[in-house]
This record gives structure tokens, sequence and C-alpha cells, in this order.
């Protein structure tokens, strides 16, 4: 039964929080560099909620997204943090807590030694050059940005 309680509380409010701060990444840098954003989402498919240009969708814990308007205007560098700028909140996020909380890497005391582990590894996953089924993952989007 403590499995399928973690499972839950994990992918219903712990992915989503993540997937906040990781989008939160993305903003960040688009927006100190002069970018605007169209679409800021939590999760996948229809919208569920919406306010301005922020959404959260029906499967909340299915990722995110943020649609910049105007990317032509940055720069190769700074479309290089605005891609990396998730993955920078998230590690960022993660080893902030690790070093609060003393965590030790796979003993799962509390939740947040649930949400370090999965920060760290939304980091290296996020990393690995893929097609995923809600787009491209920001390695492989990094992979383009340089290939052309």
């Amino acid at each position: 039964m403590d499995f399928f309680i973690n499972f839950i509380v994990i992918a219903l409010f712990i992915f989503p929080i993540i997937a906040l701060i990781h989008e939160s990444g993305h903003a960040f840098f688009l927006k100190i560099y002069g970018g605007k954003i169209s679409d800021f989402s939590i999760g996948n498919g229809d919208i569920f909620w919406s306010k301005n240009n922020f959404n959260i969708r029906k499967a909340y814990f299915l990722g995110g997204k943020v649609t910049p308007e105007n990317l032509e205007v940055l720069s190769k560098y700074q479309k290089t943090l605005f891609i990396l700028g998730g993955v920078v909140f998230n590690f960022l996020s993660a080893l902030i807590l690790h070093l609060l909380t003393d965590y030790e890497f796979l003993v799962f005391r509390s939740y947040i030694d649930s949400f370090i582990f999965v920060s760290y590894l939304n980091v290296v996953i996020n990393l690995i050059p893929l097609n995923t089924i809600i787009g491209f993952s920001d390695g492989k989007q990094l992979g383009e940005l340089y290939k052309s």
C-alpha cells in the first residue's frame, strides 16, 4: 500500500511541481533576453484551466512547455540558455534541497527525497537527445540548434 500511495503522490504532485520549475527556467531565460511567451503550459492535452498565457492541461502530470513568440530575436548563446533553462532550474532546486536536507542517493525517507531524486533524473533525461510524445527533449533541441 505504501508504494501505491507514494507513486500517486509523486505522479500527481511532485511531477507537476518539477515540471513547473523546469518550464519556469525556460521562461526565465526567454524573458531576461527580451523574448515573449505565447504559451506556458503545465501538462499535456486539452486545457483544464487558463489565465493569460499560463495553462494547466488535463494531463497536468505529463511535462509542460514554454512556447516562445519571437525566438528569432535571441542570439545562439541566448537560445542555448533558453533551451537549458529548465535543466538549470531543476538542477539548482534539487541541489539546494540536497544540501539543506542531507539527501542520500536512493534513500527515500520523505517526499523531499523523492523530489530531489526525480529532479536529478529529470535533468539527465532532458539532456538526452530524444523525440518524445510531447515534442523534442532539451538535448534534442540543443543538438538541432547547433546542427543548423
